[in-house]
């Protein structure tokens, strides 16, 4: 069984929703920023700290995230964070380079969850009480979706060699627009479980299957 998933996710592609109910199926904790912020036990690095700084790096390019001494410091804080996070037991981190601070542990399983329907994620985001978005045009919604998703990438590619958003980055990829959140949910929790085919009864189904004299 998988200890611990390494989850990026899009923007109001049900993320929370999902990392919470798999977390409780499977006794796991999960970690978002302002948990690692805690963990971290920094002075200096606080929960109003991070979010500002989240929100200049999404006016920012990559190239001016990655000359920033800035990221590098806080990065440094929070993968101290996430390795205290995996020391206490099974847990799910969202973002933050997770699965580049943990990446020679083999009990990790690394997942994209991403939304292909915008239309969908638009009225997630406006049902968000973290932002006032009320009143704003449709294309306004648009870029402002597009602008959080920023955010999370410039953070990941300022410091990993392993892209946010590229399916190398994962062991696997969930359209939760497709799928629904409650089956990528079901697909996780089976995912970071033991495996329950028989590999004997596999070898036989191939075996019967072809004709490996031709």
């Amino acid at each position: 069984m998988k200890k611990y998933i390494l989850m990026d996710s899009e923007y109001c592609s049900m993320g929370r929703w999902i990392s919470v109910i798999v977390g409780k199926k499977l006794g796991m904790k999960l970690y978002e920023g302002k948990d690692l912020v805690k963990l971290a036990d920094e002075e200096w690095l606080t929960e109003d700290y991070l979010k500002d700084f989240d929100n200049r790096i999404a006016d920012m390019s990559l190239e001016e995230v990655k000359a920033s001494d800035e990221i590098k410091k806080i990065h440094q804080a929070l993968s101290k964070a996430i390795l205290k996070a995996v020391e206490n037991g099974p847990c799910i981190i969202h973002e933050r380079a997770a699965g580049d601070v943990l990446k020679g542990h083999a009990d990790c399983l690394k997942v994209l969850l991403y939304n292909t329907s915008m239309e969908h994620r638009i009225p997630r985001a406006i049902a968000d009480k973290t932002y006032d978005l009320e009143g704003l045009e449709h294309d306004e919604l648009v870029n402002f979706i597009h602008r959080e998703d920023h955010k999370r990438k410039v953070y990941r590619d300022a410091i990993s060699h392993h892209l946010w958003g590229e399916k190398e980055s994962y062991d696997i990829c969930l359209d939760s627009d497709v799928l629904s959140r409650e089956k990528c949910a079901e697909i996780l929790i089976e995912a970071a479980s033991d495996c329950k085919l028989d590999l004997e009864e596999c070898a036989q189904i191939i075996k019967s299957s072809f004709d490996w004299t031709r």
